[in-house]
């Protein structure tokens, strides 16, 4: 009895505010690719690499994840055109101050491109966020996009 009393007044343990572990993957499912992740595995892997991240990035990793939240609550627009605001801030760009398409498309691979990326971009561009030059035609597809230049900072 003293020790279910005293369950609940004791501070939660890390483990308590954690989300559960992902199911385990089938052997089919693993075989996949090496070196794939699943995307049920990513969250796993960003929780142990906080926990081995030099403690700048630590401290970085806090204000980011509140940052992803907060544009989470404005919309799935907000949030496309943040990550690609923060996903271009982060990258280095070219002697001439512009970073290719392909490279961003790559790093954020899980967006649609011309559902969800390329919409991003252009609302990024009205509101002068960003420049885009060029645009390579694929097919009968809409044009996309060559070049990006980050005008405004994060």
């Amino acid at each position: 009895m003293v020790r279910q009393i005293r369950e609940r007044f004791h501070k939660p343990r890390l483990a308590d505010r954690l989300p559960p572990l992902p199911p385990p993957r089938s052997a089919r499912a693993t075989q996949v690719s090496a070196g794939a992740v699943g995307h049920d595995d990513r969250g796993e892997l960003l929780l142990l690499e906080l926990m081995r991240a030099d403690p700048a990035y630590q401290s970085a990793a806090i204000y980011i994840a509140n940052y992803a939240l907060a544009l989470r609550k404005l919309g799935s627009n907000a949030y496309a055109e943040g990550l690609v605001h923060y996903t271009l801030s982060r990258m280095r760009a070219d002697a001439d101050g512009f970073v290719s398409f392909a490279r961003l498309r790559d790093i954020l691979c899980e967006m649609s491109v011309s559902g969800t990326l390329v919409p991003a971009l252009l609302r990024l561009e009205k509101a002068g966020i960003v420049a885009i030059k060029g645009s390579t035609s694929v097919g009968a597809a809409a044009p996309l996009p060559d070049r990006v230049q980050l005008r405004v900072p994060l």
